[in-house]
């Protein structure tokens, strides 16, 4: 039966120095930093002490789970690594520990049980994830979120070529490619909103422009932009304007 023999560590070796010549960082392996650690234990005096707890908090084990999947313009994983600090070597957080085995308690039994995979080309979803298990709430009667089990009235249904409409869902974000098109004529929409009041200041009728003295056109006066601020149809256009941002 063959033996693993172990490797060596590397020869520690200076990466910067002073202007006197002295070492100012060394490069050691951290097999030498846990010998250090091991002798350390056995020094009785409170520099000691210190000195070994500053090297066990550098020793301490990672997380170190990363996506698979790599960003689109590089060789980077979309997500991680994680660097959350977990108990031994090659041990996973609670996060990067799905799908469960078989017999253990969902940790957060209110999550979405969907494994990520292309969501992570959107950066929406890298921000807001761990890069492995959906992060949102379930909806109620389902094991999924609202965006993996979507519902009638919650796809983007923007017009696409042949007549027919986008059918990503937007349960949680908004539709990535169409987005911006939306955003447009929603931000159109909402400037032209004070057309459907009259102006309290030039008396301008519904749908008209707002007036100098002389009859000429002007931007929209203060009195009616204000009215309309407080109304449903502009807080309404904004919170969705709001919510395509994201």
């Amino acid at each position: 039966m063959s033996r693993t023999i172990p490797t060596p560590p590397k020869p520690a070796r200076v990466i910067a120095r002073r202007r006197n010549g002295a070492a100012r960082r060394v490069e050691i392996s951290a097999q030498e930093v846990e010998e250090a650690f091991r002798l350390l234990q056995y020094v009785p005096i409170p520099e000691a002490r210190q000195l070994r707890d500053k090297l066990e908090a550098v020793l301490r084990p990672v997380c170190h789970w990363a996506s698979s999947r790599t960003g689109r313009y590089s060789n980077h994983p979309t997500w991680g690594p994680c660097g959350v600090f977990v108990s031994a070597a090659n041990q996973r957080c609670v996060e990067h520990q799905w799908p469960l085995p078989d017999g253990v308690q969902d940790p957060f039994p209110e999550r979405c049980t969907v494994t990520l995979d292309e969501e992570l080309e959107d950066s929406r979803w890298v921000e807001y994830s761990g890069g492995l298990r959906c992060p949102f709430k379930r909806r109620r009667g389902s094991e999924r979120c609202a965006h993996h089990d979507p519902r009638d009235g919650e796809l983007c249904g923007y017009p696409v070529d042949g007549g027919t409409t986008c059918t990503t869902a937007e349960g949680v974000f908004a539709c990535h490619t169409h987005r911006h098109a939306r955003l447009t004529g929603l931000k159109s929409e909402l400037e032209q909103l004070p057309l459907t009041l009259r102006c309290g200041y030039c008396d301008a009728a519904l749908g008209e422009s707002c007036t100098n003295r002389n009859g000429q056109a002007v931007a929209f006066h203060k009195k009616r932009v204000n009215a309309v601020q407080s109304s449903p149809e502009h807080q309404e256009l904004s919170d969705t304007i709001e919510w395509l941002r994201l």
